[in-house]
């Protein structure tokens, strides 16, 4: 009956876990015109994936993100709220990371469509800035520079819920068998403390 006292306030606590806003574009690197005759079918990716991978250090080190790293899962799987996440998304798997895309991904949960949208805005801009920034600070002439472009053109913001419902069957599940498993478990230890004092004796 504790155990059952203690958790019915997390299992209610469930029930009122609100949804998160989330938002989502990747910024793309584009190799110089001049460079691919105006073709991109012609770029190699691994020109322009070092500089992306630069922009990225650059942004994490201006907005440092508190968000989990996942390697699949999308940010508000994470449980995280009001934070971003700023990535070169990896096309290997779970055990082995593989970078071949010079795109920066950038990922938004906030409590309010508004934080959202404001958010995304300002690391996808900054992106773009840095981008551009440090190519002039090298004296990399415009026609030779690397560009970005955003995708999709104008990101969109998505509600997404909490499944409340299966959070509390879990919940209830959990302490269904915290409370089964216990007193078992109490049991045992005093059958062995009995059976080790009568041989003792």
């Amino acid at each position: 009956m504790l155990i059952v006292a203690m958790m019915l306030p997390m299992t209610f606590a469930t029930e009122h876990v609100e949804g998160v806003y989330y938002s989502r574009a990747d910024v793309l690197f584009l190799p110089p015109q001049a460079l691919v005759g105006g073709n991109l079918l012609q770029a190699d990716p691994t020109q322009t994936l070092s500089f992306a991978a630069m922009v990225e250090h650059k942004v994490n080190a201006e907005y440092p993100s508190t968000a989990p790293r996942t390697t699949s899962a999308p940010l508000y799987g994470t449980g995280a709220k009001n934070t971003h996440a700023v990535y070169i998304p990896s096309s290997g798997g779970q055990w082995q990371l593989s970078f071949s895309r010079p795109v920066i991904t950038v990922e938004v949960v906030s409590d309010s469509s508004e934080g959202a949208s404001r958010s995304l805005a300002l690391l996808v801009t900054r992106i773009a800035e840095l981008a551009s920034l440090t190519q002039g600070a090298e004296g990399i002439p415009g026609t030779s520079r690397i560009t970005t472009e955003l995708s999709p053109a104008v990101p969109s913001v998505s509600y997404i819920d909490v499944r409340n419902s299966r959070a509390t069957v879990t919940m209830i599940l959990l302490t269904v068998g915290v409370a089964s498993g216990v007193p078992i478990l109490v049991e045992r230890v005093q059958t062995v403390r009995r059976v080790s004092h009568r041989k003792a004796l």
